[in-house]
């Protein structure tokens, strides 16, 4: 039955989640995110003529990327997280190179890129803070980052965007005896 035809029933809200990351000693406190795009995905199509007519054969899924925006706080400071991350990826500041070429080769690599991020989860809530939905980005990495833009005569909160590339998500369903999609 549909939800308002049901008292009882009742819609998902976008204001209602939560974004689990695992970024440094502190760990991302979930409570700082303000907006995340749920995961997505593209099938491409391949093309084939026959006899003056066009068919479409679905072709290969791509997941799209989710973006999400979190305030920059003071403790814990997410810039420190967020470049911390990008080090811990494998990434070496320019100064650095020189002295770390004997111990390591100095890229970013997934390995160590997924480690930096840990399992990133983003949680759906119902109306009383339970947990109805939840979406797991699979080998997750960060993809960039954008610090916020300063401005004397503004007096917004400071925001980080953080872009994530992963290989696919996953999705468990907690309500309804719902399902688990992906290997949640």
């Amino acid at each position: 039955m549909a939800f308002w035809n049901d008292a009882a029933s009742e819609p998902k809200r976008q204001h209602r989640f939560l974004i689990y990351m695992d970024l440094g000693q502190n760990g991302f406190v979930p409570y700082l995110a303000k907006s995340v795009t749920k995961p997505g995905f593209d099938v491409s199509e391949t093309e084939h003529k026959f006899l003056g007519n066009t068919y479409y054969y679905p072709g290969s899924l791509t997941w799209n990327d989710v973006t999400c925006t979190i305030i920059n706080s003071i403790d814990p400071d997410g810039q420190d997280l967020l470049l911390a991350a990008l080090q811990k990826s494998g990434y070496l500041w320019p100064n650095e190179q020189q002295d770390a070429l004997d111990n390591r080769p100095g890229t970013i690599n997934k390995a160590d890129s997924l480690d930096a991020l840990g399992e990133v989860k983003i949680a759906e809530l119902d109306g009383d803070g339970n947990e109805v939905g939840i979406w797991t980005l699979k080998n997750a990495f960060i993809k960039s980052a954008t610090f916020g833009d300063l401005d004397y005569s503004g007096d917004e909160l400071l925001n980080i965007e953080i872009g994530m590339k992963y290989d696919w998500a996953a999705y468990e369903s907690k309500k309804g005896g719902g399902g688990t999609y992906g290997g949640a």
